[in-house]
C-alpha cells in the first residue's frame, strides 16, 4: 500500500463540478485583478472567522509583512515570535527593519512558553505574533492578558489553522491583526497562492488595503509606499466554494487524528500531540515526537508512506539567522531533531492510518524497543503484558509469565474470565498449560496444552486454565481491543447471562 502525505487531487475530484463552473464563469466574464468575487470571499472569510474585516492579499508571507508594516514601528523596536515557526514569521519583522525577539516552547505543547516570554517582554517589546501551529491553539486568555497588561499589539499567524477555536471564538479573531495562508496544502488552500489579512479595525483595514494595492485606494492616487499582493479572483472564487466545505473538512481532520490516538495508544515511544483544554484543533498535521525520528522516517517511507519534517532546521540553527546569535530557543532546537509529520487529510482512509500505525509499531519491535504495558490482574495470577492494536487482524496482544505456584491455594496458579463478543488465539511458548472451557449449558471442554500448541477459544465460554510448569508462558491473540471487549470474572454471572448469543 502506498499512502501520501496529502493528496490534493482527491479534494479536488470531491469538488470538481463546482470548480469547473467557476473557471468557466470567470472566463466568460474576464474579471481576473480585484473582481467582485475577490470582495464576496473577504466578505464570507470575514464571516466565517467573525471580524470585522478581511483583506485578501498574494500569500501568506505579505500578509504578515503587511500586517507588521500597518503598525508603523520603529527600527529598534521589538516583536516576540515562537521559535519553532516558519521562517516567513520571522521575515515579516526582519523585512519591516524591527528587532526580531524569538522565545521558546513548552517541551510537549510546542506552543510558547508563557513564563519565558513574560521574561523577555521589556519597554522595546510592542507586538508579540503567535502561531497556531499544525492547527493547535495555546491558551488565547493568557496570551491576551499578557498583551493588554503590557500594551503590545498581537498578530495572529493562522496560516495552519483556517476554522480551529478557542472556547467560543476562531482563532484570528482575538489579535489586533490576524494572517492567513491560502497556500494550496493548507485546510483551506487555494490552486495556487493566496493569502489574506483579518481585524476588526477600520483603521488598520483602510490603512492595508491601500498598502497592498500599490499604496492605492483609487487607482493612479498613491497615498503610501505600498506593494503589489493583490488576491487574484480566480483564486478567490476557488477559495469561496471551499469554505463551504472548510468545517466538515475540518471535521474529517479530527476524525482521522482521534483514530491515529486511538491506535497508537500503547506505543510509549513516540508522542503524540497535546492538545490545550477549552480549545478545538484542526490538525493541519498531526505530529509526534520520537528519539528515533530519521530511522522511523526511513522506515516508513520504505513501507510507501510518506511523512514529512515541520520543521527539520530550528529557525535559530539556520545559516540566515546566525549572525542573530539566538540562544534561547533550547526547547525548539531539541524537538526539530525529534518531530515526524504523519499523514494527515480529510480524504485520508481509516485503512491507511491502520497501515502507517501498523508500521510504526512494527519498527519499534524490530528495534526491539516497543515498551509493553504490564499489569497485575487478581483473575491472571502471574505478570500480564498487554498491548492494544499491535497489528489490525489481531487487535490486542498480551502474555502471563512469572508464575508462583507456591503461594496459590490450589497449588496451581489460575485464570479465569468469560470471552464475550470476541475470541482468543492461546499459543503457549513454553511449559504446560491445562485448559477447561465450559459454556452456558455447563458442558465441558479440557485440553492440555504443551509448548508451541495453538488452541483458539470461542467466544462466550468460561475459560480457565491451570499451570502445571512454573516457566510456562502463554501468549494471547485477541481479535477486538481492549476497551471494545468485555469479560465476565464470575462464573454464576457468566451462567445467569442471557444476553450471550
Amino acid at each position: 500500500m502506498k499512502v501520501n502525505f496529502l493528496d490534493l487531487k482527491k479534494n479536488y475530484l470531491s469538488i470538481k463540478d463546482e470548480i469547473d463552473q467557476e473557471y468557466t464563469q470567470l472566463f466568460d466574464n474576464c474579471d481576473f485583478i480585484l473582481g467582485n468575487k475577490v470582495k464576496i470571499f473577504e466578505e464570507n472569510f470575514a464571516n466565517y472567522i467573525g471580524i470585522n474585516h478581511f483583506i485578501g492579499c498574494a500569500n501568506g508571507t505579505d500578509a504578515l509583512e503587511l500586517a507588521v508594516q500597518a503598525l508603523d514601528l520603529k527600527s529598534d523596536d521589538e516583536i516576540i515570535v515562537q521559535g519553532n515557526t516558519y521562517i516567513a514569521t520571522c521575515l515579516s519583522v526582519l523585512n519591516n527593519h524591527c528587532k526580531l525577539v524569538l522565545c521558546d516552547v513548552e517541551e510537549n505543547s510546542h506552543m510558547i512558553d508563557f513564563e519565558k516570554l513574560k521574561q523577555q517582554i521589556n519597554s522595546k517589546t510592542k507586538a508579540i505574533i503567535i502561531v497556531h501551529l499544525y492547527g493547535l491553539v495555546p491558551n488565547m486568555d493568557i496570551l491576551t492578558s499578557i498583551c493588554t497588561e503590557n500594551n503590545i499589539f498581537l498578530i495572529e499567524d493562522c496560516a495552519q489553522a483556517h476554522g480551529a477555536y478557542w472556547k467560543e471564538k476562531r482563532v484570528g479573531s482575538f489579535g489586533d491583526i490576524s494572517c492567513f495562508s491560502f497556500y494550496p496544502g493548507k485546510n483551506l488552500g487555494a490552486y495556487g497562492d493566496g493569502g489574506g489579512i483579518g481585524t476588526n479595525s477600520d483603521i488598520y483595514n483602510e490603512k492595508i488595503r491601500k498598502l497592498m494595492n500599490l499604496g492605492c485606494k483609487v487607482k493612479y492616487h498613491h497615498e503610501l509606499i505600498g506593494r503589489n499582493s493583490r488576491l487574484d479572483t480566480l483564486q478567490a472564487s476557488f477559495l469561496n466554494i471551499k469554505l463551504k466545505y472548510l468545517d466538515s473538512w475540518n471535521e474529517s481532520r479530527r476524525k482521522n487524528a482521534e483514530l491515529y490516538r486511538i491506535y497508537l495508544q500503547d506505543c510509549n515511544n513516540i508522542q503524540l500531540p497535546f492538545i490545550e483544554n477549552n480549545s478545538i484543533p484542526v490538525y493541519h498535521l498531526f505530529v509526534i515526537k520520537t528519539d528515533f525520528r530519521d530511522e522511523l522516517q526511513s522506515y516508513l517511507n520504505l513501507k510507501g508512506i510518506s511523512c514529512l519534517i515541520h520543521y527539520p532546521i530550528s529557525i535559530a540553527e539556520t545559516e540566515a539567522m546566525s549572525k542573530y546569535k539566538f540562544n534561547n530557543v533550547e526547547t525548539c532546537i531539541s524537538n526539530s531533531k525529534k518531530i515526524l509529520s504523519l499523514p494527515i487529510y480529510p480524504e485520508l482512509e481509516e485503512k491507511e492510518i491502520k497501515y502507517v500505525c501498523e508500521h510504526i509499531y512494527q519498527f519499534f519491535l524490530e528495534k526491539n524497543l516497543l515498551k509493553i504495558k504490564t499489569i497485575k490482574t487478581e483473575n491472571k495470577p502471574g505478570l500480564l503484558h498487554c498491548i492494544n492494536n499491535i497489528s489490525f487482524d489481531i487487535k490486542r496482544i498480551f502474555y502471563i509469565n512469572s508464575f508462583d505456584l507456591n503461594n496459590n491455594q490450589d497449588n496451581n496458579t489460575r485464570g479465569f474470565h468469560a470471552n464475550i463478543n470476541f475470541e482468543e488465539l492461546m499459543i503457549i511458548q513454553n511449559g504446560s498449560v491445562e485448559l477447561t472451557l465450559i459454556n452456558q449449558k455447563q458442558e465441558k471442554i479440557i485440553k492440555i496444552l504443551n509448548k508451541n500448541d495453538i488452541y483458539l477459544i470461542p467466544r462466550n465460554y468460561w475459560l480457565t486454565y491451570k499451570i502445571i510448569d512454573t516457566n510456562s508462558i502463554i501468549l494471547v491473540l485477541v481479535n477486538e481491543i481492549l476497551s471494545n471487549s468485555v469479560s465476565i470474572h464470575d462464573f454464576n454471572q457468566f451462567v445467569e447471562n442471557k444476553s450471550l448469543n
